[in-house]
């Protein structure tokens, strides 16, 4: 039996270390060269020039699929953020300012009331006075909301 410190026994490690390594390499190459073949990510070269035949979508359903997540439909409201759209919430409806994070549905329809009732908010610091939003709150939301103009 070799003593915990010795050669033999790093040796051994080292060995379990590579082992492991090279199973998760080749397991995320075949899961990449699954997703790459299932999502056609070549395009089909049919022309005689060499050059691919891109395909034709409407307007309506590039829209779609611009809004929409290739593994689980519509895109929530933080990868939006992540691809660096904001909501204006002088504009937005009341289910996308209830996807916000912290804002529930009811405060989302206090946070229309009140805009309806002002006309606008003019500052972030206008949402202070909708019942259930408070400081803490503002700031969670902060970074999904578009800058709004000084006055």
């Amino acid at each position: 039996m070799p003593i915990q410190g010795s050669r033999e026994s790093n040796g051994r490690k080292r060995r379990a270390v590579l082992l492991l390594s090279l199973i998760l390499l080749i397991w995320n190459a075949c899961v990449t060269a699954q997703h790459v073949f299932s999502v056609g990510f070549f395009p089909s070269m049919a022309r005689t020039d060499g050059s691919p035949i891109l395909p034709y979508f409407s307007d309506n359903e590039t829209a779609a699929r611009s809004t929409e997540s290739p593994r689980r439909g519509p895109l929530t409201i933080r990868q939006k953020y992540l691809l660096g759209k904001r909501v204006d919430i002088n504009k937005a409806p009341l289910a996308e300012i209830s996807e916000l994070p912290g804002i529930s549905d009811k405060i989302a329809a206090a946070v229309v009331e009140e805009r309806d009732r002002l006309g606008r908010f003019r500052s972030h610091e206008d949402l202070l006075g909708v019942k259930g939003i408070k400081e803490k709150r503002l700031q969670k939301i902060l970074p999904f909301l578009v800058k709004m103009p000084n006055n």
